[in-house]
């Protein structure tokens, strides 16, 4: 599949890797999927999505398409209030259109931000989850954000 959703972190965060060539149908499916997903598991809380696209090698989307995705987000974020979500988009379009969709989901109450590499995506993630400083992240609680090596 070329949009996989991971749930992790005993259901407390989202990992979403696109692989390939990643069109509106996969992004608009795994979407609504998962508010479905959320509205029957209410009890999981998600605090942080991390959204991967550094192994898309086309992205397939238009505006209409990022309008359409905060639609359904926004029945996603009453399951997940104050949620936190990294986009890595190294790619300038891709950039581009994850700028957008990040700029409407401050009014759904989400936080997001876009980044060109992974490992500052994660930075931000542990910044954001421990208060303002990453050293201080709550790894027990969310251990798939542990640096590497």
């Amino acid at each position: 599949m070329p949009y996989e959703t991971h749930f992790v972190d005993a259901g407390k965060a989202v990992h979403k890797i696109g692989i390939g060539v990643v069109t509106s149908a996969d992004i608009l499916s795994s979407a609504l999927k998962r508010s479905r997903d959320e509205a029957r598991n209410s009890e999981h809380i998600i605090k942080y999505s991390l959204v991967d696209y550094s192994q898309t090698t086309d992205l397939q989307v238009t505006i209409e398409t990022m309008h359409q995705l905060v639609e359904i987000n926004r029945r996603t974020a009453q399951y997940s209030p104050g949620c936190f979500i990294a986009v890595v988009a190294p790619d300038c379009m891709m950039f581009g259109m994850a700028r957008i969709w990040a700029s409407f989901t401050k009014e759904i109450g989400w936080e997001a931000n876009v980044f060109r590499d992974r490992e500052s995506a994660l930075v931000w993630l542990r910044t954001m989850l421990s208060n303002g400083n990453p050293d201080n992240c709550p790894f027990d609680e969310f251990p798939s954000l542990r640096p590497q090596g």
